[in-house]
């Protein structure tokens, strides 16, 4: 590396002389704190005006950056670092400049060199910052990383992310914000708010990726090429809702109540009949009770001729509806009797168009005198009476859609003649397509 050469009169540093050349070294740049911050190394010689170098010592001089053929004074410059013992050995010093004044500079154009010696006026002329030559490879035949302008690489690999302005991208790319494709730059990937990105297919947004989760707009069609198949994972379901003409062609779960606790439905006492089918006054909610071990919670009137309703309102398109639960008969219903186990649809709670979807007569499997709990096969009974064996049944009963109507009631009830006869009901499952 060269040396900067500097002539000083003997009697007084202040009077500038000569000066033959001077040459920095390439600076290193880096908005990660891991890499430190931009510095840049100089070297120079300061000489006597006989030709011999100044008395070695520490002296105070002051650099100044300043932009290439600046006024001759040192108002205009753009950073200004005093380093107050350089230590000069035979005439020769060697600095790096940006330890004390941070070199926030953007060398996005070309600058010269300010060199001021103790309290002398800044010697003349300066000198021009010039590249090292490894930093010419920056400007390649076809790898180009220029301060300012079009950049191009052979080969692009990222380390730690891509910073891109916000915003959509604008009529055929307007804006420029994100990520667009050559001859086609209103397509691609753009992020149009804070925490969200966005795919666009001719200046349209196709798919909104969020913190929360994914939006698809339009349709969208999934296939499966060779032996791949498509999965749901974590026990995903799908949720479906449209206003369009599309239908999803499967069943599909809409709803669930698990009873973890009474989800909506309440008992309804008799109105004139045996049953309660046809009363829109609750009469409260039913027993949430708990059937043990392979039951889990149960919903029981408090009288077992009370009916148990529930309206939903299932939104989207779709033409059929399917509602699957478990059926709990319990004690002493009568073999080949009357008692009869029930579940329907209805418009209303009153039980306008009331259709039974599913009835049952059961025999208790106390009929069998093998599964009274008393027998050594300790059968163990849900609700009731301790020695009766109780059991249930898994239930699903369909219905077509009302017209345009979303919404729907489900009843469900039992027809029976002694009080020692009760029911109950599991969790309930509502599915359409």
């Amino acid at each position: 590396m060269s040396l900067g050469y500097f002539h000083f009169d003997n009697k007084s540093l202040g009077r500038f002389i000569g000066l033959f050349l001077f040459v920095t070294t390439l600076m290193g740049i880096s908005s990660n704190k891991s890499y430190g911050q931009a510095t840049l190394s100089v070297q120079g010689i300061l000489k006597k005006a006989n030709g011999t170098a100044l008395e070695d010592g520490n002296y105070k001089i002051t650099f100044r950056i300043y932009p290439l053929n600046s006024p001759p004074n040192i108002n205009g410059a753009l950073w200004t670092e005093e380093i107050p013992d350089v230590d000069l050995n035979g005439g020769i010093y060697s600095v790096v400049l940006g330890k004390i004044e941070p070199l926030a500079l953007p060398f996005n154009e070309e600058y010269e060199l300010g060199v001021q010696l103790e309290t002398a006026p800044e010697m003349s002329p300066r000198i021009q910052l010039t590249s090292a030559p490894y930093a010419l490879a920056l400007r390649g035949t076809t790898n180009q990383f220029p301060s300012a302008g079009l950049v191009l690489a052979d080969n692009l690999r990222v380390a730690e992310g891509v910073l891109a302005r916000a915003g959509a991208p604008g009529l055929s790319g307007a804006n420029k914000n994100g990520y667009g494709m050559i001859g086609n730059n209103d397509t691609g990937v753009f992020s149009t708010a804070y925490g969200k990105v966005s795919l666009f297919v001719n200046n349209v947004e196709k798919l909104e990726a969020t913190g929360t989760g994914v939006t698809i707009y339009g349709s969208l069609t999934a296939t499966s090429a060779g032996a791949n198949s498509i999965n749901l994972y974590n026990n995903g379901s799908i949720s479906y809702s449209t206003t369009s003409n599309e239908v999803f062609q499967d069943w599909r779960l809409a709803d669930v109540d698990d009873l973890g606790s009474h989800d909506g439905w309440l008992s309804y006492s008799p109105n004139g009949q045996n049953t309660g089918w046809n009363n829109s006054t609750p009469a409260g909610q039913p027993c949430l009770c708990n059937g043990g071990v392979y039951s889990g919670n149960l919903l029981q009137p408090s009288a077992n001729n009370q009916v148990l309703k529930k309206m939903y309102d299932i939104p989207g398109n779709w033409s059929q509806v399917k509602v699957k639960f478990k059926y709990y008969f319990f004690d002493t219903w009568d073999f080949g009797q009357a008692d009869m186990g029930f579940a329907g649809f209805a418009t209303d709670a009153s039980g306008t168009a009331f259709k039974v979807g599913w009835s049952s007569i059961r025999d208790g499997l106390q009929a069998n005198g093998n599964f009274n709990n008393s027998t050594a096969i300790g059968a163990t009974n849900i609700g009731g009476l301790s020695d009766k064996a109780d059991h249930s049944v898994a239930v699903e009963m369909t219905a077509r859609r009302d017209g345009n109507f979303t919404a729907f009631w489900v009843f469900i009830g039992a027809a029976l003649n002694e009080n020692d006869e009760h029911y109950a009901v599991g969790p309930i499952e509502v599915w359409v397509r």
